[in-house]
């Protein structure tokens, strides 16, 4: 029998048939019980649940929900990011983590040296991302590509941070800028970052 061991830490997990096939059972419907996966296994909900810990601990499984972003008609914008250095990068990491945008940020090796996926509710929205508010325009990038995504083929489902209304308290953004007072947002030309109060779009 194959078995993938991944080391993470002190840690030592070892992907075998019963763990891989409660990870399938999971990424084909999420919100399957312990004693659902136990039968479809013909295995203990107790043994489901152990092996479940000890990936969630390891920090090799997350359980949450996905979203479909096409349902939602959400625009994806993808940018390509020469950082200066590695300096620029961090500050970029640290900037960005929490920004609700924001689908996937990755380091790259070559050319290009990050990657980010956002959403965007329209147009105007993107046009903001490219030229206002947008990773592109942080200080320490040399250049960058923008892509809009045509069709998300995998995954379909993404993980998208959305924040009830009741939790917008704030005018400045994770990334620091203060949306209220952003002449495209008075002008009515953007809808604004979705963890502010003055968000005003359907996130």
């Amino acid at each position: 029998m194959y078995r993938c061991i991944l080391g993470i830490g002190d840690i030592v997990i070892v992907l075998d048939d019963t763990k891989k096939k409660i990870l399938q059972v999971l990424s084909e419907d999420g919100r399957k019980t312990l004693t659902e996966i136990a039968t479809k296994l013909n295995i203990t909900h107790v043994a489901v649940k152990k092996q479940l810990m000890k990936l969630m601990e390891s920090g090799i499984v997350k359980i949450q929900p996905l979203i479909n972003p096409s349902a939602l008609n959400l625009l994806l914008v993808a940018t390509l990011i020469e950082a200066e250095n590695l300096e620029a990068i961090q500050r970029l990491k640290e900037k960005f983590k929490n920004c609700p945008r924001m689908i996937l940020l990755a380091s790259l090796i070559g050319g290009y040296n990050m990657l980010a996926l956002l959403i965007a509710e329209d147009m105007n929205v993107v046009e903001s991302m490219n030229n206002v508010c947008s990773i592109r325009t942080s200080k320490g990038i040399r250049r960058s590509e923008v892509f809009m995504v045509s069709e998300l083929i995998i995954p379909k489902y993404v993980s998208l941070r959305l924040i009830p209304s009741s939790e917008r308290k704030s005018e400045i953004t994770p990334c620091g800028l203060n949306c209220c007072i952003c002449s495209r947002f008075n002008e009515y030309k953007c809808l604004g970052c979705p963890a502010t109060k003055c968000y005003r779009g359907p996130l």
